[in-house]
């Protein structure tokens, strides 16, 4: 069972603001959110009867708990005119923004937690980076997701670059799936197979271990893996990363 709290309150309804609202909607959790964000607050209030929508000083107003999920750029001029109570316990969504830079927008309350959750929140199981005090996140999340406290900065920075495989990961997918339609099977069926196959591989040890179940000599794992790596995966893996450049705030 998930530890409920009071009523929490979200200022910023982008994609990534939404899903948060949606995870703790079906984790019972009454939710008031920006009524700006007009098209998906509208939505979420329709979908869910447990979520209210309003203008952003009276999310404030209801709530005790305030998830921060504007971009960068619209952060100062939609914090400044609002005013926060000390009791309020603040978690950024926003990678960019520090948090002594928060801290100033948000007086007397205070900017302790910086969280990054990814759009599986919505229905639970995903992870979700933590840096600063993770206590509250691990609170309201740490039943229904993976909780994973970084750190610091640099920690932080990196796990934000390397999750970038995920959309490699999903091309690959797509394209296996269509080639095992082109041969013999169902596009649609293939696709739901393979994705399940690779969550459920991956949840159940560790990839390095993974990678020698799957090294059968001469099997299609083995073989498929060794043409990769003739073609420089390991390498181009390593250099694109590193081509990347820090978080700005902008949906992962």
């Amino acid at each position: 069972m998930t530890a409920h709290i009071t009523k929490a309150g979200i200022i910023g309804i982008g994609s990534i603001g939404s899903a948060v609202a949606t995870g703790l909607a079906r984790a019972g959790h009454p939710v008031v959110i920006s009524r700006r964000g007009a098209v998906r607050s509208a939505a979420l209030v329709a979908a869910f009867a447990n979520i209210t929508a309003a203008e952003n000083q009276s999310v404030l107003d209801q709530t005790g708990v305030v998830f921060i999920a504007l971009n960068d750029a619209d952060a100062v001029a939609a914090l400044k005119p609002l005013e926060f109570r000390p009791d309020h316990v603040v978690i950024s969504l926003m990678a960019g923004m520090e948090l002594a830079t928060l801290g100033r927008l948000i007086a007397p309350a205070n900017a302790r937690t910086i969280m990054i959750p990814f759009p599986a929140i919505a229905d639970g199981g995903s992870p979700v980076l933590v840096m600063g005090d993770a206590a509250p996140v691990e609170q309201i999340f740490g039943q229904t997701d993976s909780v994973i406290p970084v750190a610091d900065r640099g920690e932080l920075n990196a796990f934000l670059a390397a999750q970038a495989i995920l959309s490699p990961v999903a091309v690959m997918v797509s394209g296996a799936a269509k080639w095992a339609g082109s041969h013999g099977g169902d596009t649609d069926k293939a696709e739901r197979f393979l994705r399940r196959l690779i969550a459920s591989s991956l949840s159940g040890m560790p990839s390095d271990d993974l990678i020698t179940a799957l090294n059968t000599p001469d099997g299609y794992n083995q073989r498929l893996r060794q043409y990769f790596e003739q073609q420089g995966l390991s390498a181009n893996i390593d250099t694109g990363l590193s081509k990347l450049n820090p978080p700005t705030g902008k949906d992962a």
